[in-house]
């Protein structure tokens, strides 16, 4: 009976998904903001770079998207009405997919696997380090223009970011939908939006 209620257990943490706690995020140094706006780009689709990101890098680039910076009802972004971010961001990476919890600051994995190839066919993000896949929660905001305007705050966040530390990125709405609502197990309600690839 124990070793049955053992393996119980097992498959139900393997059902609920591994958290992994993250470092917390860099809040200082770097470039001043005005540098960074001035010298805000797109990475070039040719020539994008295939270097790691680390998991330092990745911290603080995830919670500039859409982490808290204060108690309460405060973010990094703007939310309307003060509402909880209504989009959420997956970072797909080659050991799996996962789901960044920014009350946690930590990633809870929804996929063991390397799904990069099903959600974009571009060759230069599949070759990315990691793939930020951006996804509305269309039942917790009614008015989809709020999608596009919180998702639009967070990435540009995520260039600031990612330009402060080195790392390369690039906004892109051509994704496959089917495969990312298939391969990070989206409900019926969720949107994906838009995808950044990061890379160094």
């Amino acid at each position: 009976m124990r070793k049955f209620c053992g393996v119980l257990l097992l498959v139900f943490l393997a059902a609920a998904g591994a958290e992994v706690k993250l470092a917390k995020p860099q809040a200082s140094g770097g470039e001043g903001i005005f540098t960074l706006l001035e010298k805000r780009a797109s990475g070039l689709r040719i020539g994008f770079p295939t270097g790691a990101v680390s998991d330092q890098e990745l911290s603080t680039i995830l919670w500039a998207a859409t982490g808290r910076n204060r108690n309460g009802k405060g973010w990094t972004v703007p939310v309307g009405m003060g509402r909880p971010p209504h989009v959420k961001v997956y970072a797909v990476k080659n050991d799996g997919a996962f789901l960044y919890d920014w009350q946690k600051h930590a990633l809870t994995e929804v996929n063991p696997k390397n799904v990069k190839a099903e959600v974009t066919a571009d060759g230069f993000v599949r070759n990315s380090s990691v793939i930020l896949v951006f996804v509305a929660d269309t039942a917790a905001n009614k008015r989809a223009e709020m999608d596009n305007i919180l998702v639009g705050a967070m990435s540009q966040n995520v260039y600031l970011a990612a330009n402060a530390l080195g790392v390369t990125t690039r906004y892109l709405m051509t994704l496959n939908a089917d495969g990312i609502r298939k391969e990070l197990k989206l409900n019926k309600t969720d949107l994906p939006l838009c995808i950044m690839p990061l890379a160094k």
